[in-house]
């Protein structure tokens, strides 16, 4: 008998124990070539596309779409092409039919093979899309799929829900494929999917402005867990600082042409402020720490690796880590914020990416806020918001004048250090940016 190969849920980086089923890219049936595109995988840090490690023919899906298993749990198995059997015996199964769905069955020599059960309505759909379309009345039969094979993905019924022309096909379609097989008892049930399907109606007395129910995306569910969570182990002290940019900014109007050229990215006020804050992180190491309360210790990090906080189109945000950030002058830093931002908005970032940050810095500034309390990154003990940057008076010497002024605002753990340490951290930083030779700097 012919190998037949096991795909176990992946360990997406040092601490992920678990990880979500957020879609199958191929059916049961489906021929597939080695690091074709095979399931997307959901942990809380990030999604990954994870490529078949065999050729051959998908076999069997134990975990459906929306169910969250334990690293190394299988997923799926692949055998050689031509090798869907009927149990018992070497003959092949009558030929699927359209849409038809497999469902796993013991076979003889032990491996989990497939019988076709017809589903009858020629389409390759996978749980989500069936989920999706039968909660909101839509006629697949309709929709043009802008996946392989003519596939129905989540984002063509999305599309038509809201009134937009569907996805253009990336593919014609074939002959119709059997689709995913049906969740084996033992799996645990589905939890809520990365992204949220459209909110529905709550049933009502037929008035057009009653309230809406929608689901918390697994990413909101996540982020609430750990904020609720960090406000329970931290004692959080909020303080803040004006700072005035106004040398900074005809820095930036002298060098912003040149650099974006040079460097094909844009001198950001937060990569001055990151710069500054990584030289203040190395004067004053209780700021680059974590608290150890079970040894009853705190523990000074000697590399300063800096989150950087990423708004996903208000679906949540990232907080991807910049290695050893204190080692960076301005270009360097201005070119990993860049980096770090472009990995997260395309979902190109791996687990390990968003994870072992010392220090965070979360960015409402260029959205025009004003003052920010924001929650402790755990397990670091503090954090810092930089806000919107606006032309406001000041004093200058004897004179008042009108500069580009900002509020640097800063929550801590009050188990950490006092709001002395608090005080002198801040002020470190605003003589940095308000004082320091920048311009010899981007020389």
């Amino acid at each position: 008998m012919s190998q037949i190969f096991e795909i176990t849920m992946p360990k997406l980086g040092e601490s992920v124990t678990e990880g979500t089923v957020a879609e199958w890219l191929k059916s049961v049936g489906d021929e597939v070539a080695f690091d074709d595109p095979l399931i997307l995988v959901s942990t809380d840090k990030v999604d990954s596309e994870i490529p078949s490690p065999y050729d051959g023919v998908l076999l069997e899906i134990t975990v459906p779409d929306g169910a969250t298993v334990p690293v190394g749990t299988v997923l799926a198995r692949i055998g050689p092409s031509g090798s869907l059997f009927a149990v018992g015996g070497g003959e092949p199964a009558e030929a699927a039919q359209a849409g038809a769905v497999a469902v796993a069955v013991p076979a003889s020599n032990g491996a989990a093979l497939v019988h076709p059960r017809a589903a009858g309505n020629g389409r390759t759909l996978s749980p989500v899309v069936r989920r999706l379309a039968a909660e909101h009345g839509i006629d697949l039969s309709s929709i043009t799929g802008s996946g392989a094979q003519g596939r129905i993905m989540r984002e063509d019924v999305l599309a038509a829900l809201a009134g937009a022309p569907p996805a253009t096909q990336s593919a014609p379609p074939s002959a119709p494929q059997p689709a995913e097989a049906q969740p084996r008892a033992q799996v645990a049930a589905p939890t809520v999917p990365l992204v949220a399907p459209p909110a529905t109606a709550a049933p009502s007395n037929g008035s057009e402005r009653a309230d809406e129910i929608r689901p918390l995306s697994r990413i909101r569910l996540v982020t609430a867990e750990r904020m609720v969570e960090s406000k329970r182990i931290s004692p959080h002290v909020w303080t803040s600082v004006e700072v005035d940019l106004e040398a900074i900014e005809q820095i930036r109007l002298r060098h912003r042409e040149r650099f974006r050229a040079e460097h094909g990215c844009s001198l950001t006020y937060l990569a001055f402020i990151a710069r500054a804050v990584a030289d203040g992180l190395r004067a004053f190491p209780t700021v680059n720490a974590s608290v150890d309360m079970e040894n009853r210790t705190l523990v000074l990090h000697r590399r300063v690796d800096l989150a950087i906080a990423v708004d996903l189109d208000e679906q949540g945000l990232m907080a991807p880590v910049i290695r050893d950030a204190d080692l960076l002058n301005l270009r360097g830093m201005a070119r990993a914020i860049k980096r770090v931002g472009d990995g997260a908005k395309n979902r190109t970032l791996t687990s390990d990416d968003l994870s072992g940050s010392t220090f965070t810095l979360t960015n409402p500034g260029p959205l025009g806020s004003f003052a920010s309390a924001p929650i402790i990154n755990q397990p670091n003990v503090a954090i810092m918001s930089t806000e919107g940057v606006t032309r406001r008076p000041t004093v200058v010497g004897d004179a008042i004048a009108i500069h580009h002024m900002c509020v640097l605002g800063f929550s801590y753990d009050h188990r950490a250090f006092d709001g002395v340490t608090a005080a002198r951290f801040l002020g470190y930083v605003r003589d940095a940016l308000q004082s320091r030779d920048w311009e010899t700097e981007l020389a």
